[in-house]
């Protein structure tokens, strides 16, 4: 029996063990043992073997199966034997800064004494976060999701998810939580990096490419891991607050913030599906049944298992008092059609349903859960697979494959915005380079990644990635200020002009967040990331007054952002000579911008966010309703938004990024058929550098039945082009996807429509086009 101990890897189990051992006497004679049924006969025939407490606890499980202690894995064998008597349904694997090495076999012995220790042999289902890869550390650090967006390249992004599908299969992990198709509307929202961007489309083609790949199927007909599509609804919390409450219809919840669950649930069927923490017109999800027996059941057509959110349950009787004791809230969420919760780290309130056995109604709704949940076990194989071994796993974690298909997306995804020649850097004329800010040192991958910022096990910072590159001697660094408040010292800045002087070049790398849930890290110097909303979005810090110190030395200055957010880039800022934006980084940011920075690598990158003018500019999504623009007497730059002057239309929006070399898209050409509309456009590289651009297609009819946004994307593709080649692109759309949904009813209609192609949401970037389609 394992105690309250540290361990570590040398724990000696049975890697590769069969699962439910045994049980394989039995297999010929119980149906539910059966692979050759389908995940629902098996589910119904072992539903009717278990008992009122076995139902009940697979409603939750243990969300973190070990801890950290002192620095070193943890396992408390009594604090999680607590739990598993009434939470059996799933485990987690706890801290994200415990190796993968030292956490399977401790999982693995789990597993197997719940598979062989118990009545019935139901095994845990693995669940865990999966953003940047695996939840715990030792696998591949992807960059953060809202990184990986403005690649802009699905087909590169399916192989970061196969990689990453993988990894956790190397863990045992069989259900992930994610992916997040909330629209990232609001700039000011935290957790907008975990989103895929502003825009309803690109959100989608991310989403099924996500759920695509993760539920694969295996060779034995097993889906590979199930995953959670989430959080519905979210996004538009009041003033960015992570659980703060929404307002909306339902024609905004459907158009503006729905289109990636109907099209995901549509395309790519999620096995599962979480509810947010947000109050919808009043109604917490978590006890809003219109949102989702209604809207996601009736009118999205959901089938799944829908989930809690971390706590939410609770949060309906002890913070919104929708309830009046914890077996009150257990029942109007199970009420709702919650089937599962995600429980938070002691008992969850599920469980005290278990003296609900002579309410009919509760036992059926309960029998309703549990079926869902063991349809997924049964549907991912869990009873029949074996438990992966430590071999297996190091062979699959951080694999050769996995490493360069890694380095690729980083380089894909980050984004030039400014650039007035000085980019890039000539490396026989390039002596000594100041690198300046903390942010240059450590790698900012987000809350929900398994990296220590200044631990080099996770990857190189920029500055290490220099000094590679140019030698020790020849990068100059200065941290300069902090990067939070409340802090007023200035005596970093001086030095860090210096350093920029006596190299005549800067770099400055500014941003915001940095850590993870991780107590190492998880302190009030965080910046971004869940739970922290920006009610500026600025620098954090002094981190401002660094760079204008710099820049007022008249020194040619590369700013490069990292942070999951959008900042607000004001005139002093613009001086820059170039402005790069990394957002989150993985593993090999550091020395992808080295490679960006010489010219190593072309970027390609574009936004997913548009980038504000002006605290309080918001919502500053391109796809805006053109009465947003109105003003109190006319546009609103000239009226409602005077001081400081601005208008929702940005310079550096949507769709935008700048190349080392220039593209010429000419005159497209429309062929309207009779269900499907396609345009056709050559795209000539005209510069003397190989390169990559994203083809976009927005679209509008001219007239609608509600009010319509002033364009919105509707295809793109990303198209590599040698100096001096043309490469021809089509984008098809059929005519059912220019509709739009009017009170729950999908509306779509012929007529005049107006098409825009180009590389970029920006006016001077589009080709106009009229079109006329069939009624």
């Amino acid at each position: 029996m394992l105690g309250h101990i540290i361990l570590s890897a040398t724990l000696a189990l049975m890697p590769g063990a069969a699962a439910g051992a045994t049980l394989q006497a039995r297999r010929g004679q119980l149906p539910y043992l059966d692979p050759s049924l389908s995940p629902s006969e098996r589910a119904a025939d072992l539903l009717g073997r278990m008992t009122w407490e076995e139902r009940v606890g697979q409603l939750g499980g243990i969300r973190r199966t070990m801890s950290r202690v002192n620095g070193q894995p943890s396992f408390n064998r009594t604090g999680f034997e607590e739990i598993r008597e009434t939470q059996n349904g799933n485990i987690g694997l706890g801290p994200q800064f415990n190796y993968a090495e030292d956490v399977l076999p401790v999982v693995n012995q789990l597993r197997d004494e719940q598979i062989n220790n118990t009545r019935l042999g139901i095994p845990y289902i693995t669940i865990a976060d999966s953003v940047n890869g695996i939840w715990v550390s030792g696998g591949t650090l992807f960059p953060g999701t809202i990184t990986m967006s403005c690649s802009w390249n699905l087909d590169l992004f399916g192989r970061v998810i196969a990689a990453i599908r993988d990894e956790n299969l190397a863990l045992g992990i069989t259900w992930v939580l994610s992916p997040e198709v909330d629209i990232a509307r609001d700039p000011r929202n935290g957790r907008n990096n975990e989103m895929y961007g502003e825009d309803v489309y690109l959100t989608s083609e991310y989403g099924i490419r996500y759920i695509k790949t993760m539920q694969e199927k295996d060779e034995h007909g097993f889906v590979k891991i199930a995953t959670t599509i989430k959080h519905f609804v979210y996004g538009q919390g009041s003033g960015g607050v992570n659980r703060a409450s929404m307002a909306g219809g339902i024609n905004h919840i459907m158009n503006d913030l729905g289109i990636p669950y109907v099209k995901a649930i549509k395309e790519a069927d999620p096995l599962s599906l979480m509810v947010s923490y947000s109050s919808i017109d009043g109604i917490p999800m978590s006890f809003n049944k219109y949102m989702v027996q209604d809207v996601l059941r009736g009118i999205m057509g959901f089938k799944g298992l829908v989930m809690s959110d971390a706590n939410s349950v609770e949060y309906l009787y002890t913070e919104s008092k929708v309830a009046s004791s914890r077996e009150d809230a257990a029942i109007k969420a199970l009420r709702t059609g919650l089937n599962h919760e995600l429980s938070p780290a002691g008992a969850g309130f599920f469980t005290t349903l278990i003296d609900a056995i002579d309410d009919g109604e509760i036992a059926g709704l309960i029998n309703e859960s549990v079926r869902a949940i063991l349809e997924i076990k049964f549907a991912t194989g869990v009873f029949d697979k074996p438990l992966p071994s430590v071999e297996g796993m190091k062979k699959t974690l951080r694999n050769e494959r996995h490493l360069e298909i890694n380095r690729n997306m980083t380089r894909e995804s980050i984004v030039l915005l400014q650039n007035d020649g000085l980019l890039p850097l000539d490396r026989s004329t390039t002596g000594k380079v100041a690198v300046i800010g903390v942010y240059a040192d450590m790698i900012n991958a987000g809350m929900y990644a398994a990296c220590n910022a200044t631990d080099p096990a996770y990857g190189d910072s920029l500055r290490r990635s220099l000094e590679k590159a140019l030698g020790e001697e020849n990068v100059l660094y200065e941290p300069g200020v902090t990067s939070y408040l409340p802090n007023n010292d200035t005596s970093g800045i001086e030095p860090a002009v210096a350093a920029a002087k006596e190299a005549g070049l800067a770099v400055v790398v500014l941003g915001s967040g940095w850590g993870t849930f991780d107590p190492a890290t998880f302190n009030n110097e965080r910046t971004d990331g869940e739970g922290y909303a920006h009610a500026d979005l600025g620098f954090p810090g002094l981190q401002q007054e660094l760079l204008d110190a710099v820049l007022d030395a008249g020194l040619p200055t590369v700013l490069v952002m990292n942070g999951g957010q959008v900042f607000v880039l004001n005139e002093s800022t613009r001086r820059s000579g170039a402005i790069i934006h990394a957002f989150l980084s993985g593993e090999f940011t550091g020395d992808a911008l080295v490679e960006i920075l010489f010219g190593d690598v072309n970027p390609s990158g574009k936004l997913t966010m548009s980038m504000p003018e002006a605290n309080g500019q918001f919502p500053v999504a391109y796809d805006y309703l053109a009465s947003d623009d109105a003003g109190g007497f006319g546009p609103a730059n000239l009226y409602d938004w005077h001081w400081p002057r601005g208008s929702r239309y940005v310079p550096m929006r949507f769709g935008f990024g700048l190349s080392y070399t220039t593209f010429q898209i000419a005159p497209p050409t429309v062929d309207v058929g009779p269900k499907n509309v396609s345009v056709t456009v050559a795209v000539q590289n005209t510069g003397n550098m190989d390169g990559k651009e994203v083809v976009q297609l927005y679209y509008r009819p001219d007239y609608s039945i509600i009010e319509f946004p002033v364009m919105r994307l509707i295809r793109f593709q990303k198209v590599e082009a040698s100096a001096g080649e043309s490469k021809e692109v089509t984008l098809t759309v059929p005519y059912e996807e220019l509709g739009y949904y009017v009170n729950g009813k999908w509306h779509s209609q012929g007529g005049n429509y107006t098409f825009w192609v180009g590389n970029s949401s920006r006016d001077e970037d589009l080709q106009r086009l009229n079109v006329t389609l069939a009624s």
